[in-house]
């Protein structure tokens, strides 16, 4: 009979079965598939030379096709061979359950012209599984420096001469880079770090120091989320320049660009605009170092600057400041704001059509200007504050006769910094605009410019995509999302039109309906069309009162930091369409958990399914994107046969692996293929498993370890190393032991431990001409098979210093 307190221990017991079953979702917990660019290293060069790279991204195959755009810059059509960098290790930390990624780094070259054009060329990759969004690689004309590891420590700091531009990585969690430079008494010092403006992942700090180790009070403003410094030196000698993370974080994408120079850094132009032609003066508005203890304390560097005669924008040469200024020519008038025009009753008279430069100067401060109209009319009133030379966020008001306000607009739904307002004026009369910041009353400042213009309203629009990739299967459809912006009253329909378009993709949505604000472009691909990447440019056409406007698509690339702001323009006037093959091969497992212990390589049973006639090797290996942290988790590399359709796929789990932790552990792998299309193209894709493989860790059944601290030893003798295995009862097999990469001078044959033994000698043999000095501690790895193709790795360290006795029979010699 059945108590019912044995009812209630069921009822629990079943509950607690129930609760282990769903302790995870049923579904795979797939990782995102496709291949991404996270960097380039250096992430620019010089004009008139040649630039070893490393290009970094996820999920790309060897052989990736490698794209470059830009004015006399060229490169190998695909990556060279895995690259890495001298990365100092991060520390191990409690794993997190937190998605993880590794990117990878191949090798390229850059070829620079010496009359490239200035600033950044755009990059790309592309393979069979698809094409990533565009990064910049910077081409400036100053020298350029590449970090070399060691450097984190001040009395490391690699030494340079100004004027140059630095390349750095924030490599690990314990990199810091150190850098000195001359500097003498009086002289102008700016530093311009370059990251976030790059699509960096690194949020960078800098930190200045003089010779005798005091830090430099220096001037700063940022130029979007990077710093930009600038002081006086006070004394002569070495200065310290230390470059850091806000967070703990590194890796090779934390790249940076530093250029330190002895002139101003420029934050904006007044004015940015100017009539075709004509010769102006503009105030570069400067940091110098004059003023480290001043917020405001802007210097002005004036120039007087010829427009040239066609409208657009221009870089004007031969300033003496630090960085480029981007100007822009116009065939309307353009003035500076008027002095005491903070109040209604002092407005500036602005007589259109016309561009007004003004400035916020102050937290109270905000300006008043006039318009007249002398019969109804249409008019468009715009005001720019340039995203990274402004720190202004304006708030426009057009305001009338009685001091009501007739329409508003805010600097919160700008479009690339332009706030507008659109009027039907009612007739003749007086009207007024008032700017003033979001911000009043807190802040304001000489760089908080903007450009007010006001003009009669033309009605026109603009076409601008977040992205600039579209990646599209074989046999499938892929759409982006166009944004269409109206101005001055625009309500016409816009017909798309793409060009570049490859054989095999047609486009559906080239339609877009009056006062349509969003449209849907959608491409399909044919079964059979050509997998690739083509440059694509989107053109929308429309029909205004007697006349055709026609205007490109202008698309964001990855070069830019959380606010938009990228070096130069962030936006390109193109999109890479990359055909993508359907998949070749498919990778899966058992999604059920399987028990193994730690410090063991556990064979866990994986099928490819090959699609298509694929009968190629596949190479595997742990993949680039992991869904969270596998502590140390690795997958040896290893190659798939053609014939073979199941294989065991070599689990490497660490002694090391903390206990306690996560309670469980799921790894996904990856293969990458060669091959030839249909079209007679050779195609490399990579391809993620879809399911991942589940382990529940259990202890380590042996523990190698030395019985002594360190080893004393003498150049040209052999050392004996004790060996000592502590055994569980789960293991007592036979376990080889060897030197795991010794360095140069140093060797040892393997010696087996027997079954049921726990204790060996290692022999070492130290070459006479070894430095022992310079020799770090020695890896020892025991090998054992524990059962059913489970093999058991142990590992351990030891020193091995100069005999105490032999160095002091040297110092007697």
């Amino acid at each position: 009979m059945t108590t019912p307190k044995r009812v209630r221990q069921l009822l629990m017991t079943g509950v607690c079965l129930l609760l282990f079953l769903f302790e995870e979702p049923l579904a795979a917990q797939q990782v995102p598939t496709g291949p991404s660019s996270t960097h380039i290293f250096p992430a620019g060069g010089r004009r008139g030379s040649i630039v070893d790279v490393r290009v970094g991204g996820e999920c790309i195959p060897p052989e990736t096709r490698f794209r470059i755009f830009g004015e006399g810059v060229s490169a190998n059509a695909v990556l060279g061979d895995r690259a890495t960098g001298n990365y100092a290790p991060s520390p191990r930390r409690k794993p997190s359950e937190q998605p993880v990624t590794h990117p990878t780094e191949w090798h390229s070259q850059i070829a620079i012209s010496e009359d490239a054009q200035l600033g950044p060329a755009i990059w790309r990759l592309s393979c069979a599984s698809g094409g990533t969004g565009g990064r910049p690689f910077i081409i400036g004309d100053l020298p350029e420096y590449i970090e070399n590891e060691p450097n984190s420590l001040i009395d490391e700091a690699e030494a340079v001469s100004l004027p140059v531009t630095i390349n750095g990585q924030i490599a690990g969690e314990n990199d810091i880079d150190y850098f000195s430079f001359s500097a003498n008494s009086g002289d102008v010092v700016t530093i311009d770090v370059v990251a976030g403006r790059l699509g960096s992942a690194l949020d960078p700090v800098v930190e200045l120091r003089d010779d005798l180790g005091q830090r430099v009070l220096a001037q700063q403003i940022r130029v979007g989320a990077d710093p930009v410094l600038a002081f006086r030196a006070k004394r002569d000698g070495q200065h310290h320049l230390l470059i850091s993370g806000v967070t703990y974080k590194g890796g090779p994408s934390y790249v940076y660009r530093v250029t330190i120079s002895n002139k101003p850094f420029a934050r904006a132009a007044i004015p940015a605009i100017g009539r075709t032609g004509a010769t102006e003066r503009v105030d570069f508005l400067t940091i110098d170092g004059s003023s480290a203890e001043s917020r405001n304390g802007f210097a002005i560097v004036a120039a007087d600057v010829l427009f040239p005669q066609n409208k657009g924008s221009f870089v004007p040469n031969n300033i003496e400041i630090a960085n480029a200024v981007v100007l822009n020519a116009a065939d309307e008038p353009s003035v500076r704001e008027a002095a005491q025009n903070d109040q209604r009753e002092s407005a500036m008279d602005v007589l259109w059509p016309a561009t007004v430069h003004g400035q916020l100067e102050s937290a109270d401060d905000e300006d008043w200007y006039r318009i007249s109209c002398s019969s109804p009319v249409a008019l468009t009133i715009e005001c720019l504050a340039r995203p990274g030379e402004s720190s202004a966020m304006p708030i426009v008001g057009l305001i009338d006769g009685n001091g009501g306000v007739v329409n508003l607009a805010s600097a919160i739904q700008a479009v690339e910094g332009v706030s507008r307002i659109y009027w039907q004026s009612p007739g003749a009369g007086d009207w007024w605009i008032r700017v003033r910041d979001l911000q009043q009353g807190i802040t304001g400042g000489p760089d908080f410019t903007y450009q007010l213009s006001v003009r009669e309203a033309v009605p026109d629009f603009a076409l601008r995509c977040k992205s600039d990739v579209v990646n599209i299967l074989q046999g499938t459809k892929s759409e982006i999302e166009i944004l269409v912006d109206a101005k001055s009253g625009f309500s016409s329909p816009v017909e798309l039109h793409v060009d570049g378009l490859p054989e095999g993709v047609s486009l559906e949505g080239q339609q877009v309906a009056a006062g349509q604000t969003t449209a849907k472009l959608i491409f399909s691909a044919a079964d059979n069309a050509k997998s690739g990447d083509v440059t694509i440019r989107v053109r929308g056409t429309a029909d205004v009162g007697s006349g055709r406007l026609e205007r490109v698509m202008r698309a964001g690339h990855l070069g830019r930091d959380a606010d938009g702001v990228g070096v130069s323009d962030a936006n390109v006037d193109h999109l890479q369409l990359t055909v993508v093959h359907k998949p070749v091969f498919r990778l899966f497992c058992n999604e059920a958990y399987q028990y193994a212990h730690r410090g063991t390589l556990y064979p866990y049973l994986m099928e490819v399914e090959r699609l298509g006639g694929f009968d190629q090797p596949i190479e595997l290996q742990v993949a680039d994107r992991q869904i969270k942290d596998l502590d140390g988790i690795e997958i040896p590399e290893m190659t798939v046969a053609p014939e073979q359709s199941k294989f065991m796929l070599p689990l490497c789990l660490p002694e090391t692996m903390h206990i306690n932790v996560q309670a469980h552990s799921n790894v996904y792998a990856q293969g990458h293929v060669k091959f030839v299309d249909q079209h007679g193209q050779a195609q490399t894709m990579l391809v993620i498993s879809t399911m991942r493989c589940m382990i529940r860790t259990l202890p380590t059944v042996v523990k190698l370890r030395t019985s002594v601290a360190s080893l004393n030893a003498i150049p040209g003798s052999t050392v004996s190393c004790p060996l000592v295995l502590d055994r569980t009862p789960n293991f007592s097999g036979a376990m080889e032991v060897q030197l795991v990469d010794p360095p140069q001078g140093i060797s040892a044959l393997p010696v087996t431990i027997p079954e049921n033994e726990s204790t060996g000698t290692l022999l070492i043999e130290v070459d006479s001409a070894v430095a022992l000095s310079e020799i770090g501690p020695l890896k020892i790895r025991a090998v054992g098979e524990m059962y059913a193709s489970v093999r058991v790795i142990s590992e351990a360290t030891i020193s091995i210093n100069r005999s105490p006795s032999d160095a002091l029979d040297e110092e007697s010699q």
